[in-house]
C-alpha cells in the first residue's frame, strides 16, 4: 500500500514538473527576457507612451510608472495604496484639485484607466486593484487609458501592444527589391519588383507605396532607384540600379582618298661658275719673275681674238692710190690680197674655234660653229670671185 502512495506521488510530482517546463516553453514571454516589463500609456488618440522597464522583485503597477521615468500626481488612501490623479500633462493637478476632479458630477467621468494585457487572448483586462497593490511579473505589460467609465469601467483602453513589440529588440523589415532587367538598351524598358515585410512605411523615391507593389519604368539614362522602409527598428534604404547603354553607330569604311603623284623636280643642278673675263694687258717685255703671276694661254687667245675683231687694220690711202683699177699689175695684187685675206679669214676661224672651246662650249657646238663659218666664208669667197670676175 505505502509504495502505491508512493508512486502516485511520483507521478504527480512528474506530471506537474512537465506541466511547468512546457508552460516555460510555450508561454510568450517564456525566459527569453525575464527581467522586463511593458508598458503602454495613452494620453489621447492621437498621443501613446510606449517603453520598456526593467524588472525588480516586488514591483508594482505604480512603480513600473516610476520606472519609466513618467512624471505622478498620485493621492495616498491609506492602506488602500495611492490612486493615480495625473500622468505628465493629463489628469487632475493634485493636490490643488481634487484626484477625480473630472469625476464630481454624475457618471460618466474621465480619469486614468489601469489595465494588465493577457497574454495568452491578447487584450486588455481591466484592473479591479489599485496600482501600488497589484504585483508585476516578468514579461507582463501594464497599460493606462484617459477617458471615460465609472467605478466598473472604463470605454477607453491603450492601443494594444504584445511584450515581444515592446521589449524585444526591434528588427529591420525583411525587403526584396529587384528590376528586371537590370540592363538595358537606350528606349527599353525595366520593370521594377518589391516585397517588404515588418514595415510601417513604405517610400520609393519620396511616393509612399504598398509593401508588395511593382512599376514599369523606361529611364532615359542609368538611374538608380530608392527604396525606404520604416519600422521600430529605424529607418533602411535599399537601392536598385538599371544601367541604360546608348549604341553607337557603327560608321561604314569608307574609301581613303589617294593623292596622285607629283612629279618631283629634279634638284637645280649647280650654276656653272662665271667665266673669269680676262683683260688685255701688255706683254711684258723681260720674262716674269717666279713669282709674278703668268697670263694663261686660253685668256691670251681670247685676247688676241678679240682685238683682231674689233681693230681691224684698214688700208691706208696711200696704197688705195697707188695701184689705180683696171691696171695690169691689179689682178696679181688682188691675187695676193685674196691670199692674205684668207690667211687671215683662216687664222680667225682657227682663233674662233679654240676661244670657243677654251671658254666651256661643248665639241658638238664648236664643230657646228666651225662648219658655219667656213660656210659663210665660202660663200662670201664665191661671191667675192664673181665680183672680180664681173667688174673685169
Amino acid at each position: 500500500m505505502i509504495k502505491r502512495v508512493t508512486a502516485t506521488v511520483l507521478l504527480i510530482i512528474a506530471l506537474v514538473a512537465l506541466f511547468v517546463a512546457s508552460e516555460a516553453l510555450y508561454s510568450p514571454t517564456g525566459a527569453q527576457t525575464p527581467n522586463k516589463v511593458g508598458l503602454v500609456v495613452r494620453f489621447s488618440d492621437t498621443e501613446v507612451f510606449t517603453t520598456c522597464v526593467d524588472y525588480e522583485p516586488g514591483l508594482t503597477g505604480e512603480g513600473v510608472l516610476d520606472q519609466a521615468g513618467l512624471s505622478l500626481a498620485r493621492e495616498i488612501y491609506g492602506g488602500l495604496g495611492a490612486a493615480i490623479c495625473k500622468i505628465e500633462d493629463v489628469g487632475c493637478d493634485y493636490p490643488q484639485q481634487d484626484c477625480f476632479c473630472q469625476c464630481t458630477g454624475k457618471p460618466p467621468c474621465e480619469y486614468w484607466a489601469y489595465y494588465h494585457l493577457e497574454p495568452q487572448q491578447n487584450e486588455w483586462v481591466y484592473s479591479g486593484m489599485g496600482a501600488s497593490w497589484h504585483s508585476v511579473q516578468p514579461g507582463d505589460v501594464e497599460g493606462w487609458a484617459w477617458g471615460s467609465g465609472d467605478a466598473g469601467g472604463s470605454e477607453v483602453e491603450p492601443p494594444l501592444f504584445t511584450f515581444e513589440e515592446l521589449c524585444l529588440p526591434p528588427t529591420p523589415p525583411v525587403v526584396d527589391f529587384t528590376a528586371d532587367p537590370r540592363n538595358l538598351t537606350s528606349g527599353q524598358c525595366s520593370v521594377l519588383r518589391w516585397t517588404v515585410q515588418n514595415a510601417e512605411v513604405v517610400v520609393l523615391d519620396g511616393e509612399g507605396v504598398r509593401a508588395e507593389d511593382s512599376r514599369y519604368v523606361c529611364p532615359p539614362q542609368t538611374e538608380t532607384y530608392e527604396l525606404r522602409v520604416l519600422n521600430a527598428a529605424g529607418e533602411f534604404a535599399y537601392q536598385a540600379t538599371i544601367n541604360v547603354i546608348h549604341p553607337t553607330a557603327t560608321p561604314w569604311p569608307s574609301a581613303t582618298p589617294t593623292t596622285a603623284p607629283t612629279a618631283t623636280s629634279r634638284p637645280p643642278s649647280a650654276p656653272a661658275p662665271p667665266a673669269q673675263t680676262p683683260t688685255i694687258q701688255p706683254s711684258p717685255t723681260n720674262s716674269p719673275s717666279p713669282s709674278s703671276p703668268t697670263a694663261t694661254p686660253s685668256a691670251s687667245v681670247s685676247s688676241t681674238v678679240v682685238a683682231m675683231l674689233i681693230q681691224p687694220t684698214p688700208p691706208s690711202a696711200a696704197e688705195e692710190l697707188s695701184e689705180p683699177p683696171d691696171q695690169p699689175g691689179t689682178q696679181d695684187a688682188n691675187s695676193e690680197a685674196e691670199d692674205e685675206e684668207t690667211v687671215g679669214l683662216s687664222r680667225i676661224l682657227l682663233l674662233l674655234g679654240v676661244s670657243a672651246g677654251t671658254v666651256g662650249f661643248g665639241a658638238i657646238v664648236f664643230v657646228a660653229i666651225v662648219v658655219m663659218l667656213i660656210a659663210i666664208y665660202l660663200q662670201a669667197r664665191s661671191q667675192f670671185a664673181d665680183h672680180q670676175s664681173s667688174e673685169r
